[in-house]
């Protein structure tokens, strides 16, 4: 039985760009920044990551043994809230903007074991809507068939792209999913708005989110991926459907709110102290004004399939 703050290594290392094939020098140390884990269960592991001289793109130098890491993953805690679905109808507003509708089809491709944006949806009455995730079970949001339903008209894949080892791959999958003319939404960090000399800034290592995060892309290297694909760049967005401006929902303020706790990510997936909270002045400055001083270190971008 492996210890649980024993970090589970392949000995290996990601050690060439895999937009660009730049390879890092093994033994340059300055080449490489040190991040926490964000995840309660391994919060006393630390893993290397580095950027790509080239194209900017940041990569997880060490390769370890994923299964292990996701078994205790707090997402999957998550339940279906009253503060989730205000955040998933901004969301839901960047898909309607660009026409979907209940008459078309979604995937959210990678949407956790327990898929509360399509929860969401089917709340509001949306009949046409599925979600699949690998790390899901067979007889759950795992299973492979739901993919044959399609094509579909949408594909929503929010924070996926960056846990796979080849981006191609995986949008070329996507791509035969996805009906002519279809629309994708893709969100992800921005590697462009991220400081790997800042790892003790959450608004970082939370983007960084070793050793979960495999490759993290700037908007350019994210765009050269879906026009690989074929697909038209449609629109750009610089910054989460979760940062708003609304009181307390931005990514500034649920960061100070972690650093009042432990820290992890698991604290956003329990009740929240909303005592600790309301006696925080870096809290209550951000819930206020956290939207306007985003460091902007997510993006999402639409693409669009041809007919």
């Amino acid at each position: 039985m492996q210890l649980q703050h024993q970090k589970i290594s392949t000995n290996k290392q990601r050690l060439n760009c895999s937009i660009c094939d730049y390879r890092v020098d093994p033994n340059d140390e300055s080449a490489f920044a040190t991040f926490p884990s964000n995840v309660r269960a391994f919060k006393d592991e630390k893993f290397k990551a580095w950027r790509c001289h080239d194209c900017q793109t940041i990569h997880c130098l060490d390769i370890v043994d994923l299964d292990h890491y996701y078994a205790k993953y707090p997402y999957s805690k998550g339940k279906l809230t009253g503060s989730y679905r205000f955040l998933y109808s901004h969301l839901y507003r960047q898909l309607k903007k660009h026409g979907f509708s209940k008459s078309g089809s979604l995937l959210d491709y990678g949407c956790g074991t327990n898929a509360l944006f399509v929860q969401y949806l089917q709340e509001q009455g949306f009949t046409n809507i599925y979600g699949y995730d690998p790390y899901g079970t067979k007889d759950g949001f795992g299973n492979p068939t739901t993919l044959q339903r399609g094509p579909f008209d949408y594909i929503l894949l929010q924070d996926v792209i960056e846990h796979v080892e080849d981006p191609n791959a995986l949008l070329s999958e996507l791509n035969s999913l996805l009906a002519p003319g279809g629309y994708i939404l893709i969100g992800t960090p921005n590697a462009g708005n991220i400081d790997l000399n800042r790892p003790d800034l959450r608004d970082y290592y939370n983007c960084v989110h070793a050793p979960y995060h495999l490759h993290i892309y700037t908007r350019e290297t994210l765009e050269s991926l879906g026009k690989s694909q074929g697909w038209e760049f449609v629109n750009f967005f610089d910054r989460r459907y979760d940062d708003t401006p609304w009181f307390s929902f931005n990514s500034r303020v649920y960061n100070a709110y972690a650093s009042l706790l432990d820290k992890s990510l698991d604290v956003f997936f329990e009740p929240f102290k909303l005592g600790k909270a309301l006696t925080s002045p870096k809290f209550l400055f951000y819930a206020i004004f956290g939207y306007w001083l985003s460091f902007h270190a997510d993006m999402s971008i639409m693409f669009r399939k041809s007919l």
